[in-house]
């Protein structure tokens, strides 16, 4: 055996030793590519291992091992061909060949690009490039480095399969994160839904006009309809929003109140808002309309919407799309939008304080509550079930005549909500099992006396004559006016003279007065 020979076995075991020892797939490719590069004299010499997908990351660059190299699709560039075909390729003249365009930055002249294999399995490609150089390639560089190649079936052998089983190990780590990802969104939906889920509430009451409204209700709460609830302050619109979303298949309920937040505060709750910070990275604060996506918004007291984000809130009704606070990227919504206003919409738009578009996109379906007032055969039914709402069977207190009298004849001007108070205070002040009139209320009691007192003095009159009509009028102004007779006679329109006599003829004074 020469001595050029014995050098080169000596060099091959050396080689092979290392490369059994290690299983840093960059350090492996680096130190195969160095040592292959020594037969082949190129300028710079690179390599990449293969993925089963024939995806490829660079693992040696100009000969130097580097973690998370660059990474190339599948079939991109010399490396890609060499994999797919398994064979090796050259090029004397890149700036001609089309396989090698993404080269032509680097000033590359030629490149040789071999398949690193065993037994038919690509694990990796190796690449010699001359970038001032006038060396040429040949198939006798191929022949060269498969030769060493050959020598090396053991360390390749050892290398494919702890890549295999890396990649086995990889696609399972994916496998889990993503489940566990899959597993963190249901659990995130579950959560949302959970804490957007709503019961439908009891809407109390058998007047004509309250079941138009809750029919009109069941009516469109299949759809998918945006539906404008108006009505006084406490009359019910919420629970009839709640009743149209329970009655749909749409699954989270979420509610944003216009009238309780500034601006700003609203379109942060509504949009959301993303932020970044140097501390904390990119930071994401999902608004209503995101949570909604699939069940209902429910804007309460839509009338307080300021004129900036109507137009914010038209646009994504139009386009489903919007975009957070501080944020570039726009989301997609599909949110149903029931909303309520204490307000007429037509009127504020008429007086420019409302979006004509924003109102005919939220007001498909318009639903009037009626008051309290248009509904007064519902107050004692309203009245006695909200007086025993939760309570024990044998906690239940009735409403006596008296008292209901007291609460029909009150004109309500909170409606509802201002009965519910009413009836609450006075089952706590009331000690027996009947709540009497004087349990209610102040402003109701004395409303109702007024009511009474007015009801009784109507009667009075209807049934006075004329002239007894005549009478106590007179005298009422006589009294009111002190006593005066020349600033009553002006006020009745009458002469002093009729005056006096009309006096004389009641007994109220003498012919001659004193």
């Amino acid at each position: 055996m020469s001595m050029t020979l014995s050098k080169e076995v000596t060099q091959i075991e050396r080689l092979s030793a290392i490369l059994l020892s290690t299983l840093d797939e960059s350090f492996f490719f680096s130190e195969l590519a160095v040592h292959l590069n020594k037969h082949i004299g190129a300028d710079k010499v690179h390599a990449f291992r293969a993925f089963e997908d024939g995806k490829v990351e660079q693992v040696c660059k100009a000969g130097k091992a580097v973690l998370k190299g660059i990474c190339l699709e599948k079939g991109v560039g010399p490396a890609g061909h060499v994999i797919r075909t398994k064979k090796a390729y050259f090029s004397n003249d890149t700036s001609r060949d089309p396989l090698f365009h993404q080269e032509l930055s680097e000033g590359i002249k030629r490149e040789l690009a071999l398949p690193i294999q065993h037994e038919g399995v690509v694990i990796g490609t190796v690449h010699f490039q001359i970038i001032d150089g006038d060396l040429e390639f040949s198939r006798e560089h191929i022949t060269a480095v498969l030769e060493i190649l050959s020598k090396l079936s053991g360390p390749l052998a050892n290398m494919k399969m702890y890549l295999s089983a890396k990649s086995l190990n990889e696609s399972l780590l994916r496998q889990i994160e993503q489940k566990e990802l899959e597993l963190k969104e249901k659990s995130s939906s579950n959560d949302v839904e959970s804490k957007f889920k709503v019961e439908e509430g009891k809407i109390v009451g058998k007047s004509k006009i309250m079941e138009e409204a809750v029919r009109r209700a069941d009516k469109v709460s299949a759809s998918a309809m945006n539906v404008l609830i108006q009505g006084e302050k406490g009359t019910g619109k919420d629970l009839l929003a709640r009743r149209i979303h329970c009655r749909s298949e749409r699954k989270s309920f979420v509610v944003v109140d216009c009238s309780i937040m500034t601006e700003s505060q609203l379109e942060r709750e509504l949009f959301g808002e993303e932020t970044h910070d140097m501390s904390r990275g990119h930071r994401v604060i999902v608004g209503a309309l995101e949570n909604a996506h699939g069940g209902t918004l429910f804007l309460k007291n839509v009338d307080r919407l300021p004129v900036q984000l109507q137009g914010k809130i038209a646009h994504f009704m139009k386009e489903k799309t919007g975009l957070r606070v501080g944020g570039h990227t726009a989301f997609r919504g599909d949110a149903r939008i029931i909303c309520s206003s204490s307000r007429n919409l037509r009127s504020l738009v008429q007086e420019g304080c409302f979006r004509e578009d924003l109102m005919y996109s939220l007001a498909t379906m318009i639903i009037d509550v009626p008051s309290l007032r248009e509904r007064g055969e519902d107050i004692e039914i309203i009245a006695t079930y909200y007086l025993n709402l939760g309570r024990e069977k044998s906690a239940h207190k009735s409403l006596s005549q008296s008292a209901i009298k007291s609460l029909t004849e009150y004109n309500w001007p909170g409606n509802v909500r201002e009965l519910m108070n009413v009836v609450e205070r006075a089952y706590i002040l009331g000690e027996g099992m009947i709540v009497e009139k004087c349990h209610l209320a102040e402003c109701v009691v004395e409303k109702a006396d007024e009511s009474q007192s007015l009801q009784d003095e109507l009667m009075a009159f209807a049934e006075m004559t004329l002239s007894d009509l005549e009478r106590r009028h007179i005298t009422n102004t006589l009294e009111h006016l002190s006593g005066n007779k020349t600033r009553t006679a002006k006020v009745l329109g009458i002469t002093v003279k009729t005056l006096y006599n009309k006096l004389h003829s009641y007994g109220m004074i003498e012919t001659k007065e004193a």
